[in-house]
Parts: structure tokens; C-alpha cells; sequence
């Protein structure tokens, strides 16, 4: 789905309800967050900023386990709070993937909120698919820059792919 595509299901989304033919509503952004803000109807997007979230753990755990859960947690507690069950149309926007992947922890809290009512963004930024290294790593260590991309792709079907255009 091309940019201007996109933005138009954003505003039939936004008045009313509209069943997801293929899939859920669950869409794949690549860029920068503040065009789906500028571009969509007021307080239509919710963000939920997974860095921000992290940071605002109350606990520090130990271990990349005890920080998966810790962080899955928070997550849960964000969405009951911030998100609860309304049947107004709304977005959630998420930022921030990389902890998600970081942590192994699935999209699927997220693509179960997907409904005729709640659209689901995920955004990958364009810093996190076009960071170059300046030398290269040794042999033993495996760099994909892609590797966040087709973390989110897996979970989204090839119509919520927004792409330039």
C-alpha cells in the first residue's frame, strides 16, 4: 500500500468502522512517526514509545529473561491502562521494536488489539534499517541491519506494508 493509500484508510478508519478483508488492521510503517501524527485526525493515533516505557520500569532486573519479563509486564500494564476496551475508532502507533526484538518478546499483544475499531501501527524507524557500520566486525560476529524489519514483517501481511509513493 503506497503513503497517499494509506492516509486515506486513516481517514475512513478514523468515522467509522470498516472490516479487515484480508487480515486484521495491522500495518507496517518504515519512517519517521510525526508524518501518521501531522496527517491523521486529532487524537486519532494513541503512541505507545517503547523506549519510554523502558525507562520507566520500576525495577531493575537481572538477565535478559528477568528484563524480557519485567518489560513484557510494563507492556501489559500500559495497555490495560492507556488502551482499554472502547468501541471508538482509534490507532495504536508503536515505536520502538528493537526492544521488542531485543528481548524475544512476540507482537502478538499488540495484533490481538487489531480490530474494525483499532487499527495497529508498527513503526520501524529509518535509522534502525540504514545504519552502516564504519569498520567491519570480525568474522565471528553477524550484523543484519534488517534483522527489526522482518521481525515486524512476519506479523504483517503484504497489503499493510506501506511503502513511498
Amino acid at each position: 500500500m503506497n503513503t497517499s493509500a494509506f492516509f486515506e484508510l486513516i481517514a475512513r478508519f478514523a468515522e467509522q468502522p470498516i472490516p479487515a478483508i484480508l487480515t486484521r488492521h495491522v500495518y507496517l510503517w518504515v519512517g519517521e512517526d510525526d508524518d501518521l501524527f501531522f496527517k491523521s485526525p486529532l487524537g486519532f493515533i494513541k503512541k505507545l514509545d517503547l523506549h519510554l516505557l523502558c525507562k520507566n520500569v520500576s525495577k531493575t532486573p537481572i538477565g535478559d529473561k528477568a528484563a524480557g519479563r519485567e518489560f513484557s509486564r510494563a507492556i501489559d500494564e500500559w495497555l490495560l491502562k492507556e488502551l482499554p476496551g472502547s468501541q471508538r475508532q482509534r490507532a495504536l502507533l508503536i515505536t520502538g521494536l528493537d526492544l521488542l526484538y531485543r528481548y524475544y518478546l512476540p507482537l502478538s499483544p499488540f495484533i490481538q488489539l487489531a480490530s474494525e475499531n483499532t487499527m495497529v501501527i508498527l513503526c520501524v524507524s529509518e535509522l534502525d534499517i540504514s545504519f552502516r557500520l564504519q569498520k567491519p566486525l570480525p568474522s565471528y560476529i553477524q550484523f543484519n541491519p534488517y534483522s527489526i524489519l522482518n521481525y515486524a514483517v512476519s506479523e504483517v501481511s503484504e497489503e499493510g506494508i506501506v511503502k513511498e509513493g
